[in-house]
């Protein structure tokens, strides 16, 4: 897969939407449940109280086992997608903590349970020579993923050692809940990516073209 933006969370989440082109739905296509090597490099800090947390994972890999998606066209070739995704992963995690000053850097590896995503989005798609590109128009801003690690602990237990010594409440009660899922940024509307024919088996792109033929502009 080709992809026209280096964010491979993408990768994941908006193949799955054009997946969804094919009336009716819910439908499912074998070679988008697969492994993705570095899905989701980009993830949101977390803050509670005096506590900063900076989260990153320059290593990770999820999992789609399982999807369900469901597609209606609306004005414009912008077609309106419902996804329903199961994944499960493994990945490092870093997190570079600023407890009231005192700053210190944790990591771990951290297992992604088995999970459901649900998400809404919008998406135009148009057919090219090499395959399908998609323009984002519309998805949630994030999606929280939850993971398992003793790292929430570890940080709790810095963060109480830290109020302390400094004899502040910085805000320690409300992390272990935080810390339980990662938040990341989904990608933007208006960025554009392409779906290539190898992505999709031969009766797939038939059908999907004949799904876009019969949607055609409105």
């Amino acid at each position: 897969m080709k992809i026209l933006r280096r964010t491979a969370l993408a990768a994941l989440l908006v193949p799955l939407l054009l997946a969804a082109a094919v009336p009716p739905g819910p439908f499912e296509f074998e070679r988008l449940n697969r492994r993705y090597s570095d899905a989701a490099p980009e993830i949101f800090p977390v803050t509670e109280g005096l506590v900063d947390i900076r989260l990153s994972s320059p290593s990770n890999q999820l999992t789609v086992v399982d999807h369900l998606v469901r597609l209606e066209p609306g004005p414009g070739g912008v077609h309106t997608a419902e996804l329903r995704v199961e994944f499960e992963g493994r990945g490092l995690l870093v997190a570079d903590i600023d407890v009231a000053g005192f700053g210190t850097r944790m990591q771990d590896q951290v297992v992604v349970p088995r999970q459901i995503a649900n998400l809404e989005g919008r998406v135009a798609v148009q057919r090219v020579p090499e395959g399908y590109q998609l323009i984002l128009e519309e998805l949630p801003p994030r999606l929280a993923v939850r993971v398992e690690s003793d790292l929430a602990g570890r940080i709790v237990g810095t963060c109480e050692r830290a109020a302390q010594l400094s004899q502040v409440d910085v805000g320690c009660s409300g992390l272990d809940r935080k810390l339980s899922s990662v938040v990341f940024p989904t990608p933007r509307s208006g960025e554009i990516y392409l779906l290539e024919d190898s992505d999709l088996t031969p009766a797939e792109r038939e059908r999907l073209d004949a799904y876009l033929g019969s949607a055609g502009p409105r």
